[in-house]
């Protein structure tokens, strides 16, 4: 045990010597520490910010118990292509009470919820959850409790579970709301718990959970396909077994009822993955960039460390002389590399927490409540522990090459006089070189990258959206409750509002629809029939996407005529019914002929059938990348909705009427709630902001690498330069000219730069492909983007092989000569 105590201390003396010393060398050449560590920083920060994103928004979202047993199920049909539909209330009563694989299965209704406590009547997002929602996902109320079996039941008390942020910011906190009524659509509920503050789900920013009463009619619904499910799976049951048990279920249901359920079936994916299939997406290329960043930093340190390590030859020599083995110089030698390492894991570390602040602050708040994880985005252990792995890691990957080098020192060549200590230097240089051409290759992957994403960012705010979102401005506004049962007061409501809106300062165009393009407020699709033509295949119905709008609409929102009209006054309830499509309509169902005067039938819409009037542009959809999806307008007097959005063009900043807009409405109806006021750039802006957010951050990065690259070339070439320096003197002395020594050092230079681009170039055109999903307007292989690159990264590769050989052509002669 003594011996054991013994070799311990020992142990730790020889380490702290180590460190000692480490920092001693570190501290006499501060040029390469300062540089070392700040290059060993910006590959760690990346890292570290890349890794902080990936596990709040993709590995640990949620925190609920048994993560990997949540599933999400959805309704898919494999014919039209779709996987992620809503589900009908019938089929998941099916899926619920036949199922042998779930503990349960829960039903979640996105539904608004108005308060009008106040004197301004405010609209919050919430859901409706059926029996063993917050069960099912192991959670507990922080006051009162959740939601019990039998408040699902028919018939049952009115209550609601608030979100933790809502009762603080619209309760101010009362400990004593456990119990109290409030009104929502009119109707009294019991407040009977708050969550938590970590609860948030669904991630929509849901404010409150009511009980979701499945009731005859809905067990029999197979045609409103409004719900999303959620379930838990039995202890020991896959995915698989589940998604073939439910299955199952749906293929039997297909058969009972062929004209709902013919071609739909399920599809059961983890809840988890299904959440983050979004972010998923973009997460493999920008882990991949980061990893660049820190290989050229690494490489790049070693380059200085190699360089170093050759000015110390003589000291290493002097080492092994004096008995030391080459073990303990490699021991040496990676504790300054790990020094090196630490002190850039400590400034890597602090600019991640600028870098994720500043992530945090590009998406707005409106578009984050839609990325689940966001609201516990930033540091924590798991990203602390990441961060001190990842530099001791990276101390390894850089300090290993230069210390095993430096420890086969040749001891006699080192230690005679005037002898330049040469052998291994070849061996070195071409290990230089070689870390100076892989920083450029992945530097050009990395430029290459960002600036194909910039450019697909321009082409997607110069394209053609369909509409003129400038000084255009939106607002919701619901007709809740029995007053406005009747059709005829919902049409005479929005009439006088349009009238009162036109009539403000400044308002060039008013109108209505039910769906604001491009605000992420989901879509309404139906399916149709051309009349005159065989009716498609059962199971194999198209749909379209599906509008409610008024005359005006087209022209507030500037969306084109291409043929046709539009609607008028005359387009009543009293008239003949009649449908505006889009032209992605015309092209894939009219082809070549004629659509104007055909007339179509729309499933569970109306009895008859919509003579075609006109055509309109093309909108683009939600994501802004894809094609327009097929639309149809129908006119807002002959299908009078409940709820509708406002589109008010002016000739001035649209957000100064947004409060006359609430005056309008409550002119009218006080208990009439106002919306979602948002300009149409502001929706765009939101829609936007995770792509331009990537593009940012791959663009960050490829900046890091390129000066990363320029200063590793620049030590190449520098290192290079003073090992000829000799060289040099003798051609200065034979003749040669300025313009020689400068030819001869760029040249070598650019030959180590063409080397890189080529590879690089190879590289970016096999790697860019999995840009592709994110790119818009510019291919992959886009050649301007490949020569401009290629012409930057020469143009500072020309400027980093410049500055030494300017330095060296200014030499004299006779110096050069004297050199050792």
């Amino acid at each position: 045990m003594k011996l054991m105590n013994t070799l311990i201390d020992s142990g730790f003396e020889s380490l702290w010597q180590d460190i000692r010393y480490g920092m001693r060398t570190l501290i006499r050449t501060p040029a390469v520490t300062i540089v070392a560590i700040l290059a060993t920083a910006l590959g760690i920060s990346a890292n570290t910010t890349i890794f902080s994103t990936a596990y709040s928004l993709i590995l640990r979202p949620f925190n609920f118990p048994d993560q990997d047993r949540l599933i999400a199920v959805w309704e898919q049909n494999p014919v039209l292509g779709f996987k992620r539909g809503s589900v009908a209330s019938g089929n998941f009563v099916d899926w619920n009470e036949e199922n042998h694989t779930c503990e349960r299965l829960v039903a979640i209704d996105q539904h608004y919820f108005d308060i009008s406590d106040g004197d301004q009547p405010e609209r919050f997002p919430g859901s409706r959850v059926t029996a063993g929602f917050f069960d099912t996902l192991g959670a507990t109320a922080a006051l009162g409790r959740t939601l019990l079996d039998q408040d699902s039941e028919p018939g049952g008390e009115h209550v609601v579970v608030l979100k933790n942020s809502f009762w603080r910011q619209q309760f101010a906190s009362d400990p004593t709301i456990i119990g109290r009524t409030i009104k929502l659509n009119g109707e009294s509920f019991t407040v009977v718990g708050v969550m938590p503050p970590e609860f948030n789900y669904p991630f929509h920013s849901g404010q409150m959970w009511t009980p979701l009463v499945i009731d005859q009619q809905m067990r029999k619904d197979r045609t409103g396909h409004s719900l999303e499910v959620i379930g838990r799976l039995k202890t020991g049951v896959s995915r698989a077994q589940a998604n073939t048990n439910l299955g199952e279920i749906s293929s039997r249901a297909a058969g009972q009822f062929p004209d709902t359920n013919s071609g739909r079936t399920a599809n059961v994916v983890s809840m988890t993955a299904d959440a983050v299939r979004g972010v998923a997406t973009a997460m493999p290329s920008l882990i991949g960039s980061a990893v660049f960043v820190l290989l050229i930093a690494c490489a790049n340190v070693a380059n200085l460390l190699l360089a170093r390590a050759a000015s110390r030859r003589k000291e290493i020599a002097v080492r092994i002389a004096v008995g030391a083995g080459r073990w303990r110089l490699i021991r040496q030698l990676l504790t300054e590399s790990l020094l090196l390492a630490g002190a850039g894991g400590v400034l890597g570390l602090v600019l991640s927490i600028w870098a994720i602040k500043s992530l945090s602050k590009g998406i707005p708040d409106d578009f984050a409540r839609y990325i689940p994880g966001w609201d516990h985005f930033g540091m924590n252990r798991q990203v602390l522990f990441f961060t001190l792995a990842a530099s001791f890691l990276t101390g390894i990957l850089f300090g290993l090459a230069p210390a095993w080098q430096a420890a086969r020192t040749n001891l006699n060549d080192c230690l005679k006089d005037g002898t330049k200590g040469t052998s291994g230097a070849g061996v070195r240089q071409r290990l230089r070189n070689t870390l100076a051409i892989t920083e450029i290759a992945l530097s050009v992957i990395l430029l290459i990258s960002a600036a194909l994403l910039i450019r697909s960012l321009n082409e997607r705010l110069q394209a053609d959206l369909g509409i003129r979102p400038q000084n255009v401005i939106a607002a919701q506004v619901a007709l809740t409750g029995d007053a406005y049962k009747d059709e005829n007061k919902r049409r005479e409501f929005f009439d006088q509002v349009l009238r009162g809106v036109k009539a403000l300062p400044d308002v060039l165009q008013a109108g209505a629809t039910s769906i604001v393009p491009i605000s992420g407020a989901g879509d309404n699709s139906v399916m149709f029939s051309i009349v005159g033509r065989p009716p498609f295949e059962r199971g194999r119905e198209p749909f379209v996407q599906f509008r409610v709008s008024t005359p005006e609409y087209f022209d507030a929102i500037g969306t084109g005529l291409r043929r046709g009209r539009v609607f008028t006054a005359g387009d009543d309830k009293n008239s003949s019914p009649v449908v505006l499509i889009n032209e992605t309509f015309v092209r894939k169902y009219f082809g070549e002929r004629e659509p104007i005067g055909e007339r179509i039938k729309v499933s569970d819409r109306t009895g008859g059938t919509l003579e075609i009037v006109g055509v309109v542009a093309d909108v683009k959809n939600d994501d802004m990348d894809e094609q327009p999806d097929p639309a149809m307008y129908v006119p807002y007097a002959q299908m009078a909705g409940r709820t509708m959005h406002l589109i008010v063009h002016t000739a001035g900043d649209p957000t100064l009427i947004a409060s006359r807009l609430r005056d309008e409405v409550g002119s009218l109806d006080r208990s009439v709630p106002v919306s979602e006021i948002k300009t149409m750039p502001r929706m765009i802006d939101e829609r936007i902001s995770p792509k331009r957010v990537m593009a940012w951050v791959v663009g960050v990065f490829a900046g890091v690498a390129l000066l990363l690259a320029a200063v590793g070339l620049y030590a190449v070439i520098s290192y290079s330069v003073a090992q000829r320096k000799h060289e040099i003197g003798i051609r200065l002395a034979l003749g040669a000219q300025t313009q020689d020594i400068l030819k001869l050092i760029i040249g070598q230079g650019l030959s180590l730069t063409l080397v890189g681009l080529v590879i690089g170039l190879a590289g970016a055109a096999a790697m860019t492909r999995a840009l592709s999903a994110f790119l818009f307007g510019v291919t992959a292989t886009d050649p301007i983007t490949f020569a401009g690159v290629s012409l930057l990264l020469a143009a500072v590769a020309l400027l980093a092989s410049w500055v030494p050989a300017r330095r060296m052509a200014r030499t004299d002669s006779l110096s050069a000569l004297r050199y050792e």
